[in-house]
């Protein structure tokens, strides 16, 4: 690296603001965004409700990964693990499938844990529910709550009395468009009665959905503003329309007119009741309810018009007719039903298949295959045989037999087993839909306080990032680093991954505020400054690779007001992580760029978070040209004696990662640095062991005892700085300086003072 010389602060202020950003490094690796292994989408997408369990999980990445060193980890809302394969062949793919079992109704995530071609790791989380929002179905399976067992029959009645009013209005339909089928005095008399049918039917599975979603704890909104009430309810009020108009309004209808227009109600009530009862967000949308609406219709042109003969054989109409006017009007309605019964029993048969097989998870001692397997048996054993029959003998016909009832009744029992299945379908199995609000917001995309994300077994790093993102978008930054900052000492998943979760805010910050310095311009230092890096490193991802060079020099100059600022200092400080993300994590290629910074403060700057960089790519297992396996202090006795300095304050971090956390064996090598650079180690080990004793004074006084006696106070200084900078705070650090004595307290209440001078001033 070439020298420059113009002047750059020094003195105390300067090292302990080097010393803030990497003390998250004793913690553990982070898992940096790495642009080149970028996850570009999921099938399903975090945030999706899928109708059905899905038959596997899909990962699309921007770059191939290593498929073998894919880790992943499937969990219900409980935390309890399901098993998954991998269903993609090695050694690298872009795009790797998961094969996943059948799932019950609840909420799952996905931890994924990836190495691209490039060596980056990058680890995420995908959160889906199977089954929809709570009161989109109701299912007979469920048990326990007597309220939610009320809900789930009302829910099976609604279903049933839909689907048999279906049946009517189709039966009505076929066989009263002809005036000479039927008297068209009792076709009409039918119509409105049927429709009523129809429309208090919709109502009712509006009503019950809405009543499950209160049920569950969704709330008035929710249980009045989800999809199945709005449907039903639309459903209902178009339906009870047309009722009004053929009863109220005759003269508009010609004789017939009534049946079709019973017709084309009952065909648009099947497409409403088939999107009001099936899922958006399930994978093949169109083709589900495309199948689901021909199931539906074919049934009813199939049961209906039998029903319909069945039951007016029982009318005085019907026995006012003599016995050549039967025979007339029998041989002209099963010439309708036959017409109607050939496809409309290909089409049951096979949508029904793809249903059963799409639902079922092949157990025959679930509820679900003993529904199914009955339904078959009534269809095959009693409405086939019969239909048969009844299409062969139906010409010498003087009244409505009683096979002709018998296979009417089959059928509806296998409409009524049809709303069983609904209930009792694997892919809805688990009660009324009941679902954690917590889960049901981060779902939806509106959680909005992350503290009700701390019970959650899965989805917890997404809850609160979504959350937080709602805050940020709400409130502002500092509102949100507020947060994270309250939640760094309550919440045990916040404070075991303080700079993640800082550093996602940032880059999400980065997507909606444009100005850098008024991004910047806030009180971030908490987590190790996670929410400045993040949002530097977001943002020099948008700067091409041509421009990039040019646009160092003033890349920060927005953060700079006042100059050699904290803020100033952190964002050089991001930007030497971007910069190493931007070249593959190779060290020697990254510190030529922070040259282009222009003066020596900010090489110095940008270097820290290149060297930062460095050891966390080192502890991900990258081969970055940084180190080397015999001198443990390389590249800190490589690199330009420029940024030596700024080397050896982040290098115990690896020696201590490579050494197990041995403290005497990495004192050991501080010892044998240059003489220059030695106070800086045991600086560094100072912070190592703040971090790794979680700020006990007792434990650090111990640690850092271990080294040089001489040289104590510099790992004591260090400590100090550390525990201010993690809090953002001197509470620990006062702990700390109360625990030693002499010159020990002297060194650590002067490093204490110092890096809270640098964080009040900003």
């Amino acid at each position: 690296m070439r020298r420059l010389g113009a002047a750059r602060p020094s003195g105390p202020a300067v090292w302990l603001a080097l010393v803030l950003a990497v003390g998250v490094l004793v913690v553990g690796p982070i898992r940096p965004a790495a642009a080149h292994t970028a996850l570009l989408g999921s099938s399903p997408a975090s945030g999706d409700r899928l109708a059905y369990s899905p038959d596997e999980i899909v990962l699309s990445f921007a770059a191939p990964v290593d498929v073998r060193t894919v880790g992943h980890h499937l969990r219900t809302a409980d935390g309890e693990e399901i098993a998954v394969e991998v269903a993609t062949p090695g050694p690298t793919a872009d795009v790797v499938a998961f094969e996943v079992p059948r799932l019950a109704q609840g909420t799952y995530g996905f931890a994924w844990e990836s190495v691209g071609d490039d060596g980056h790791r990058l680890s995420g989380e995908v959160v889906f529910g199977v089954g929809t929002a709570p009161g989109a179905t109701g299912s007979i399976a469920g048990g326990g709550d007597p309220l939610a067992t009320a809900l789930d029959l009302s829910a099976l009645a609604g279903r049933v009395a839909w689907y048999v009013g279906l049946a009517l209005a189709a039966g009505v339909a076929a066989l009263g468009i002809r005036a000479t089928t039927l008297p068209g005095a009792l076709a009409r008399r039918r119509v409105p009665g049927v429709l009523a049918v129809l429309a208090g039917a919709a109502a009712l599975r509006g009503v019950v959905g809405a009543l499950i979603v209160l049920e569950a704890g969704g709330g008035i909104g929710r249980a009045l503003g989800s999809r199945p009430p709005l449907w039903w309810a639309a459903v209902a009020v178009g339906v009870w329309a047309l009722r009004w108009v053929v009863v109220h309004r005759p003269a508009v209808l010609a004789r017939t007119s009534a049946a079709r227009a019973l017709g084309v109600a009952a065909g648009l009530a099947v497409l409403g009741g088939t999107v009001a009862g099936h899922a958006p967000t399930r994978p093949d949308p169109a083709v589900a309810n495309a199948v689901g609406a021909v199931h539906v219709a074919a049934a009813a042109a199939w049961v209906g018009p039998l029903l319909v003969l069945a039951l007016m054989a029982r009318t005085p109409a019907w026995r006012a007719l003599d016995d050549d006017e039967r025979r007339a009007t029998l041989r002209r309605a099963m010439a309708t039903v036959a017409r109607t019964a050939g496809w409309a029993l290909a089409a049951v048969a096979a949508s029904g298949a793809l249903l059963a097989l799409r639902a079922w998870d092949g157990s025959v001692s679930t509820s679900f295959a003993w529904a199914l397997g009955i339904k078959l048996a009534v269809v095959a054993a009693i409405a086939v045989p019969l239909g048969v029959l009844h299409h062969r003998t139906r010409d010498r016909w003087s009244a409505v037999p009683r096979t002709v009832r018998i296979e009417a009744a089959g059928l509806v029992v296998a409409m009524v087993l049809g709303g069983v299945l609904v209930g009792v379908d694997p892919g809805w199995s688990g009660g009324s839909g009941e679902a954690d609000i917590a889960l049901e917001a981060l779902l939806d995309g509106t959680a909005t306080d992350p503290a009700a994300c701390a019970d959650l077994d899965v989805g917890r790093a997404a809850c609160v990032r979504t959350a937080l993102e709602q805050v940020l978008v709400a409130e502002g930054p500092q509102a949100a680093i507020d947060i994270v900052a309250e939640l760094s000492t309550t919440d045990d998943h916040v404070m075991a991954n303080c700079h993640q979760v800082a550093h996602d805010l940032g880059n999400d910050a980065s997507e909606c505020i444009d100005d850098m310095a008024t991004a910047l311009a806030v009180e971030g230092s908490v987590c190790w400054s996670g929410y400045y890096h993040g949002f530097v490193e977001a943002r020099l991802a948008a700067v091409s690779t041509d421009d990039l060079t040019a646009a160092l020099p003033t890349f920060c100059e927005s953060a700079a007001e006042p100059r050699y600022s904290f803020t100033h200092y952190n964002c050089l400080h991001g930007l030497g992580h971007g910069l190493m993300l931007r070249v593959d994590s190779n060290l020697f290629d990254a510190l030529p760029l922070c040259d282009a910074t222009g003066e020596e403060w900010a090489i110095h700057s940008c270097a820290s978070g290149v060297f930062m960089e460095n050891v966390i790519a080192a502890q991900q297992g990258l081969d970055t040209g940084g180190f080397d396996d015999e001198d443990l202090l390389h590249p800190c006795t490589a690199v330009d004696d420029l940024v030596a300095g700024d080397c050896y304050l982040m290098q115990t971090s690896y020696v201590l990662w490579r050494l197990d956390g041995d403290v005497p064996a990495a004192f050991g090598w501080c010892d044998t640095a240059p003489e220059a650079h030695r106070t800086t180690c045991y600086r560094s080990m100072g912070r190592d062991i703040s971090s790794r004793a979680a700020r006990d004074p007792v434990q650090v006084v111990e640690l850092c005892a271990q080294g040089r006696a001489d040289l104590v106070r510099w790992c004591i200084d260090g400590a100090a700085s550390n525990a201010v900078y993690e809090q953002a705070g001197t509470d620990a650090a006062d702990a700390l300086c109360a625990a030693v004595t002499g010159d020990l307290r002297t060194a650590c209440t002067e490093a204490r003072d110092t890096a809270a001078g640098i964080v009040a001033a900003g």
